[in-house]
């Protein structure tokens, strides 16, 4: 016996009998949460010991029946030819509704789930509940908070193509930066999707790469082919001495110079001018953005004389000319 849900007391009486393979309509996914996922594994541990736990069916019509939990044992089955096996019988009267949520629960109780099965879950659940009912009870389940925002990021996820969606399930690509690519054509996405899995790029830089693009692509009228396949780019990517994490960081650099011309030119030449002084064991910090006319002054020492040695280059550079046109911007 088990429980259906939090809200409903009563509990339902399993039958276990044997069902044909042929009965079963793989097709029907009303009721699937799990995606993106192998049976190398499964196929390898059925083969060896057998089906432990035997899927949840319920019968659809007189010659089918539906899978309510255990979708990747039936595949895992269907793979290895087996012509039948043990499944445990939901009773027909069961909703779809609270079939639904015991397949969710039975998910929750002994995995986490990939952005793309929570994707999953909240648009099956639009189905079946209220906004404010999946707000107050089933993004806290999903381990979601009380976040309309993060609601509306994942039912954005929804959208994305298949490749992606793949993509977000393994791994490659964040679930904060594959919604971003919505801002984008279907054919501009793909293209943004292998460039920015290509890059190894951390979650943060990924959401800024796509960004960054996002905005030069407006402002400037430019094809997202130009600026992926660009010389500079191109470049980069071909430079054999780099690993991938620094050719990503790279490429997130020169992005970035792409965005913000003005802002980088800034810093380059307060960098050259910064060097020109010859600051040992000295920082000197801008305002963010050199927005403002705050600078800082950082040095760390052991020893007095060494906190001396400091003073008298800071007193040394302050009638130089480099340091005033630092400062006059």
């Amino acid at each position: 016996m088990r429980r259906m849900n939090e809200r409903n007391t009563h509990h339902v009486e399993f039958t276990y009998q044997k069902v044909s393979m042929k009965e079963v309509d793989l097709r029907d996914e009303r009721l699937r949460i799990s995606y993106g996922f192998g049976l190398q594994e499964l196929t390898r541990s059925i083969e060896e010991v057998g089906l432990i736990h035997p899927p949840i069916l319920q019968e659809a019509s007189s010659k089918k029946y539906r899978i309510v939990c255990g979708f990747k044992r039936v595949l895992a089955l269907s793979e290895l030819g087996y012509p039948q096996f043990t499944a445990a019988l939901l009773p027909g009267g069961v909703s779809e509704k609270d079939a639904f949520l015991l397949s969710l629960h039975e998910n929750l109780s002994h995995r986490g789930l990939n952005p793309v099965e929570i994707a999953t879950v909240i648009n099956k659940l639009r189905g079946y509940f209220s906004l404010h009912e999946i707000e107050e009870q089933f993004l806290p389940l999903l381990g979601l908070g009380k976040s309309l925002s993060l609601l509306a990021m994942y039912e954005s996820i929804i959208e994305l193509e298949e490749e992606i969606k793949m993509g977000l399930a393994k791994g490659e690509m964040s679930k904060e930066a594959a919604p971003m690519l919505l801002k984008f054509s279907g054919k501009e996405r793909t293209l943004l999707f292998h460039f920015i899995t290509r890059l190894k790029l951390s979650r943060s830089k990924q959401a800024e790469v796509i960004e960054n693009i996002s905005v030069i692509k407006e402002r400037d009228k430019i094809a997202i082919d130009e600026i992926l396949n660009s010389e500079e780019v191109e470049e980069i990517l071909s430079d054999r001495r780099m690993g991938l994490i620094d050719q990503g960081d790279r490429v997130r650099d020169y992005v970035r110079k792409l965005r913000y011309p003005q802002l980088t030119r800034a810093y380059e030449d307060f960098s050259e001018k910064k060097e020109r002084l010859k600051l040992k064991g000295i920082d000197l910090i801008p305002p963010p953005y050199f927005e403002g006319e705050e600078f800082r002054i950082n040095f760390s020492f052991n020893t007095l004389p060494e906190f001396k040695k400091r003073l008298e280059i800071l007193q040394a550079i302050a009638d130089k000319e480099e340091f005033k046109e630092i400062l006059e911007g």
